[in-house]
């Protein structure tokens, strides 16, 4: 039977190349939609983005969040009946939802700053989303990755692909609605055959399952909402303060950070259900070793993207979003303090401690929008980023102290980690006085990919013996990082 470490590892693997794929298409195409749709129309889809990333959370409420302790409380056996429920419950509530805001439209159009096309797609897909969330929740929890990548790949590569070539042939006022329709309009098909398939499967709706993912989902729905106001309200803030322009500089911008982002995000799929099997069977011990190596690679990748940011800023929008640069850094060193008190949160998830997660996160979220406020009339867009960070800095903190109250700090290094963010930190910034200096920086930038190019060389078949055994712990002993 394959041990837990290998099939995390496997999943892990799986996850990080399927994530590549999915981010990694809008990481290709956003140098063309940069460049064939104008700054202004780049500006108001970013702001789209962002609103329905902040309102999935309140009209879905991210039931999905409790898939993985309802895995516990119910078992495998009724897991579909789990998520049928749910599913249903979540679109009742956005059912109602979408009614008010039809009513409001006129307000709140106006103040989303949408049309009324965009705001009919963004309510059918919330109407329809909650069964790809929850069943992909329930393959990650049983680390069933091939099933994960079919839901994914499929729509995704459908949604960017049918996007550009309405964006092509759309009018240049007709654009933006392409774009909106291609990607949106094509999740929105796969979801509502999923949602057909959880049903089927389920073949139920049951108040207790909806009892349980309440009582666990809905402090976590403030908790997500606050996080995604954290990283999508400076896009929405600059919008309101600064213009449609800005918002598409910064946006360009903040996309640079997308394939840091993508790791995080693929790593993490695979490190929580492990984290949380780890602490189920009370081997807290092995997280830590596993945890070191780990947020030192993630953190030598975000200074070689700060090191190489000029060339992929202009790669992903060219010579007239360059200026934007100076947000690249900050928006990197951003990820670094997430990636660690993500951590933490992952203690304070399996514990269920929902609540203080929901507070912590409201308070780093009006911590931003204060800051927010306050620098960006004064510095312009690119404070923004300066101010995301400050709301991530302040979540691991205030995470940190809410682990430690619950006696269970000693399974992170909090010591180590400060250490990491802030030589981060500091190199980060000072990096970006090279931006000047090309030859200086190139050089940096091509000793780290040789040393890294060399190293793989010279371990290789060590390596991918590591790989073929599923050995995580193996892996990082063969890169001199346990």
């Amino acid at each position: 039977m394959e041990s837990l470490g290998k099939k995390a590892l496997k999943a892990g693997t799986w996850y990080t190349i399927c994530t590549f794929i999915l981010k990694g298409l809008a990481f290709i195409t956003m140098p063309i939609f940069s460049r064939i749709m104008s700054v202004d129309d780049v500006g108001i889809y970013a702001n789209y983005v962002s609103w329905i990333g902040i309102l999935t959370a309140i009209t879905t409420l991210d039931l999905f969040n409790s898939v993985n302790l309802a895995h516990y409380e119910f078992g495998e056996s009724r897991i579909y009946e789990y998520l049928s429920s749910s599913a249903v419950a979540g679109s009742v509530v956005t059912a109602v939802l979408y009614f008010i805001a039809y009513i409001l439209r006129d307000s709140v159009m106006e103040w989303l700053e949408i049309s009324e096309y965009m705001l009919h797609v963004m309510f059918i897909y919330f109407l329809v989303s909650p069964a790809v969330s929850l069943l992909h929740a329930k393959f990650r929890v049983a680390m069933q990755y091939k099933y994960t990548i079919i839901t994914s790949l499929i729509p995704a590569i459908t949604s960017v692909l049918l996007g550009l070539v309405l964006v092509l042939v759309s009018s240049d006022e007709d654009k933006l609605n392409g774009r909106v329709t291609g990607y949106y309009g094509v999740w929105i098909v796969a979801s509502v055959g999923i949602y057909i398939y959880v049903l089927l499967r389920g073949r139920t709706v049951k108040w207790k399952y909806i009892r349980f993912a309440l009582t666990v989902a809905t402090p976590l729905v403030v908790h997500t909402m606050a996080n995604t106001i954290l990283s999508s309200s400076d896009r929405i803030m600059i919008k309101k303060l600064c213009g449609n322009t800005d918002t598409a500089y910064y946006a360009i911008a903040y996309s640079c950070a997308m394939v840091i982002s993508i790791l995080w995000q693929s790593v993490n799929q695979a490190w929580s259900p492990w984290c949380f099997e780890k602490m189920h069977n009370g081997e807290e011990k092995d997280i830590i070793k596993v945890a070191k190596p780990i947020i030192l690679l993630f953190s030598g990748g975000v200074m070689l993207i700060i090191l190489m940011a000029p060339e992929l800023l202009y790669l992903m929008g060219g010579k007239k979003y360059v200026h934007a640069i100076y947000v690249v850094p900050p928006v990197m060193l951003g990820y670094v303090a997430q990636m660690l008190y993500t951590l933490y949160v992952n203690i304070e998830y399996f514990h269920k401690k929902q609540k203080q997660i929901m507070v912590g996160t409201l308070i780093a979220a009006a911590i931003n929008i204060i800051l927010n406020l306050i620098f960006i009339p004064i510095f312009g867009y690119v404070a923004a980023a300066y101010t995301t960070l400050a709301g991530y800095i302040s979540l691991l903190l205030i995470h940190y102290l809410f682990v430690r109250k619950m006696g269970k700090h000693g399974i992170y290094n909090m010591k180590f980690n400060l250490i990491v963010l802030v030589s981060s930190i500091v190199l980060g910034i000072s990096i970006t006085l090279l931006y000047e200096l090309n030859p200086v920086r190139w050089a940096l930038a091509g000793g780290i990919i040789l040393f890294l190019t060399c190293f793989v060389a010279k371990h290789k078949a060590e390596m991918i013996g590591a790989l073929k055994k599923k050995d995580i712990v193996g892996l990082l002993k063969i890169c001199k990082l346990m």
